[in-house]
């Protein structure tokens, strides 16, 4: 597998926007891969202390999952139904935390968080709020997640349709997002992993006001890349776009050896955007200041900060 990610600040002052890549080791045949990101809202300080609380939160009860009983020496249909399950309930959890840490600080403010998880055969998608989760099969792009805001429930309706002036005046107005008070509704799938050969996860700053139509020419009409994003990231402002901007993307790893057998990758190679899923990289969220133990719990969250800095 491949992974690379992207973030900016565009034309706002802070980037709120938190993300995450990153493997965990379970034992010598398999690996918990996921891939996170959270859009925060509120603005400035506000917006990125809900987006890296709510990262922070996702990453330590993932790995209080994977280091439960109802996943330690469980069979691999087991394994799987716990991360499943870890995954359509985390967002309650977190939602009731956030607005607690809210009523806390005074800050005002929530965020989304869409989120991929990749174990042995399965993926599992799940998400808050309106950063969209893209597949894209044979050069075919879908939309994964479900893009939970009144446009696309306009739409849904029929009472509008994409692309009109009544659709992007209600784009940015959110019907779920985590620190609300109340229960969230978020979406979640179970997908084989052959049903994919690309997941492109971003907040919605990165997509803009491009269509489905946009960013799958975009996807294929250059080799997988950093690049392709800070591309992606371009037309989106084009398209008047001046939000936080945030991606990562996944490439199946036979679909990369396949892409530089053609004729227009051939004489191509890897550069140093290229990142290896087992070098995780996360930025914002930051390692509590404190005594660390040596188990294998303290030793797998040491493994997911390789650094990440604003651009």
């Amino acid at each position: 597998m491949a992974f690379y990610f992207a973030s900016e600040k565009n034309r706002r002052e802070v980037n709120e926007d938190s993300y995450c890549q990153m493997e965990l080791r379970v034992n010598l045949e398999a690996s918990v891969s996921a891939m996170v990101v959270a859009d925060g809202m509120g603005g400035l300080a506000g917006g990125r202390f809900y987006s890296e609380a709510a990262l922070e939160l996702w990453y330590r009860e993932l790995l209080h999952t994977i280091m439960g009983e109802g996943f330690r020496g469980c069979s691999l249909h087991q394994q799987i139904d716990a991360l499943a399950e870890f995954s359509e309930h985390i967002f309650e959890k977190i939602n009731g935390q956030l607005y607690k840490k809210g009523l806390d600080t005074g800050a005002k403010g929530g965020t989304t968080l869409s989120a991929a998880i990749h174990f042995w055969d399965t993926w599992l998608i799940a998400n808050c709020g309106d950063s969209p989760i893209y597949g894209m099969k044979n050069g075919e792009l879908s939309l994964l997640g479900d893009i939970q805001n009144v446009a696309s429930q306009m739409v849904k309706k029929g009472t509008t349709t994409e692309g009109t002036a009544l659709f992007y005046q209600n784009k940015n107005r959110l019907t779920e997002y985590l620190g609300k008070r109340g229960e969230v509704h978020p979406f979640f799938l179970r997908l084989p992993q052959d049903a994919v050969d690309m997941i492109l996860i971003g907040s919605d700053g990165a997509f803009g006001n491009l269509s489905m139509t946009q960013i799958e020419a975009i996807l294929n009409g250059q080799r997988p890349s950093r690049q392709m994003l800070t591309e992606l990231f371009a037309q989106s402002r084009a398209s008047g776009e001046d939000d936080n901007q945030t991606a990562i993307l996944f490439v199946d790893e036979k679909s990369e050896e396949e892409l530089l057998q053609t004729d227009m990758y051939q004489n191509l190679k890897l550069g140093d955007d290229f990142q290896n899923a087992t070098a995780p990289f996360c930025s914002y969220t930051k390692i509590p200041e404190e005594k660390r133990e040596s188990g294998l719990r303290e030793r797998l969250r040491r493994y997911r900060f390789t650094g990440g800095k604003e651009k």
